[in-house]
């Protein structure tokens, strides 16, 4: 296997990760096939039934396209089956903008007609990172007009792409077996289908986030231009979710426990070196440059950042919430004035919640098992304010099967590559992967968040797809 070409060391810490994605999988599987449970009158059986019939449909529909078709022509499906759908939703579902969405529709609306005043209101000061999507949304609709439809339009060519990014990811990863697999599930997986009529910024980051992953694993970050093309994916990102410090730190973990030792061996680590510095110099110059911009317009006085550093853990680490967001602590911190003094009375709070450790311990568990678990948000988001209970019911049905599903193929999957050892590529999924869960563990939860990783859940669970696929053509090769 590809990991084999490692050092003893690289080895090692490739099957820790394995081992440690099978404690997540197999974590994944179980609370969500008790909470999917739930969604079927509490019946088990029925449950593992559909279980078993969409692991045997998916592995038809993944072997069909690998026996069949190459490369381009299982992009071209997977494209028509992604976009299909896609468009079939949100041409459907009349999904309006409603919390931060709205608010971010809103400002671009006046955006897109000279007015940029909302800049200074108390939304956009807390959170001035949310302005790169709002101006994103400004420009489209000032190019095409103010139509929401125009917007969700986007968000199809966006997931569209991501597929493509899955595909090739996966297959780097795993074999052309696995990216067929992951590329297909991912068009079929039906909270992201749904959230194409969701106004929000994921589909964007995510599409920039693992177009730079993959531009990382592509050539082992050997190319001469991987740098820049790297930190340009991950500052677009940033500009519409703040999660670029998270991929950064990815990057950095994966160039040194994977890249370093072996350009070590072979006197090219200064180069290694440097393209991670050329990565981190790209990113902080479109972070600069853009707040830079907002500020001389004078659309904000603040930074394209989180201006409250405190408030995810604080709202993390709320017992009376589970670590959701909390209607009781928003008006508790609007009381104090925007800057330190808010930030004061945030840590406060904060460390008053850290001082029963046996409480912490416990929502910590609380926490993971409803972020891993529980049925995925997505139908309220997008089925909000209108009235289709039973298609909200049935959309709810089919991602809990969709998602036991793939947490058993992931389970496989770790299984298979804790036996076996596992790739380097392979590996920066892994890491991310049980990173973003860590994270989660004491910053706000919600299973819409699942949606900025998930990319790397597919690409994961396809080998343990790819594995059974192997077994069948064994048998049917008898």
């Amino acid at each position: 296997m590809d990991a084999l070409r490692y050092g003893l060391g690289e080895r090692v810490f490739a099957r820790m990760l394995a081992v440690c994605g099978f404690a997540l999988f197999g974590w994944m599987l179980w609370h969500s096939f008790a909470n999917a449970s739930t969604h079927f009158a509490g019946s088990a059986g029925t449950v593992a039934t559909l279980v078993l019939g969409a692991s045997a449909i998916a592995l038809a529909l993944a072997y069909a396209m690998d026996r069949r078709l190459g490369r381009t022509a299982s992009l071209a499906v997977v494209l028509a089956i992604a976009v299909g759908l896609r468009l079939v939703w949100i041409f459907a579902v009349d999904t309006q903008p409603v919390s931060d969405f709205l608010d971010m529709h809103a400002a671009a609306l006046s955006a897109a007609n000279g007015d940029v005043s909302f800049g200074t209101n108390d939304y956009f000061s807390r959170w001035a990172h949310q302005l790169g999507f709002t101006f994103y949304e400004a420009l489209v609709i000032k190019l095409f007009g103010p139509d929401m439809i125009v917007l969700k339009l986007f968000n199809v060519l966006f997931q569209a792409g991501t597929a493509v990014v899955v595909y090739l990811s996966a297959a780097k990863a795993f074999g052309e077996a696995a990216g067929k697999t992951a590329a297909l599930l991912y068009a079929l997986y039906v909270p992201h289908i749904m959230m194409c009529s969701v106004l929000t910024n994921q589909h964007i980051s995510v599409f920039f986030y693992f177009l730079g992953l993959y531009l990382l694993i592509r050539n082992r970050f050997a190319g001469t231009v991987d740098w820049l093309l790297i930190g340009l994916c991950f500052g677009i990102g940033n500009w519409m979710r703040p999660l670029g410090s998270f991929f950064l730190v990815g990057l950095l973990a994966y160039a040194g426990l994977f890249l370093l030792a072996p350009r070590i061996r072979e006197r090219k680590w200064p180069g290694l070196v440097a393209k991670c510095f050329g990565v981190l110099a790209v990113y902080w110059l479109l972070q600069q440059a853009a707040g830079f911009a907002l500020t001389q317009a004078g659309v904000t006085p603040y930074p394209l950042s989180i201006q409250e550093p405190y408030w995810k853990l604080m709202i993390g680490l709320n017992p009376d919430t589970n670590g959701v967001w909390s209607y009781d602590d928003t008006v508790y911190v609007m009381q104090f004035p925007l800057g330190e003094e808010r930030n004061r009375a945030e840590l406060e709070l904060l460390k008053e919640r850290l001082r029963d450790k046996g409480k912490v311990a416990a929502l910590f568990v609380s926490k993971t098992k409803a972020m891993w678990g529980a049925e995925d948000s997505a139908p309220m988001w997008s089925l909000a304010e209108l009235d289709k209970p039973e298609l909200y019911k049935r959309t709810v049905q089919a991602e809990r099967i969709q998602y036991v599903v793939m947490a058993l193929f992931g389970l496989i999957a770790t299984a298979a590559l804790a036996y076996r050892g596992m790739s380097a590529e392979a590996s920066l999924f892994a890491l991310l992967l049980l990173g973003y869960a860590a994270l989660h563990v004491v910053i706000e939860v919600q299973t819409r968040y699942r949606f900025d990783i998930f990319p790397c859940v597919f690409v994961l669970q396809s080998f343990g797809a790819a594995v059974l696929l192997n077994a069948l053509k064994k048998r049917l090769q008898r």
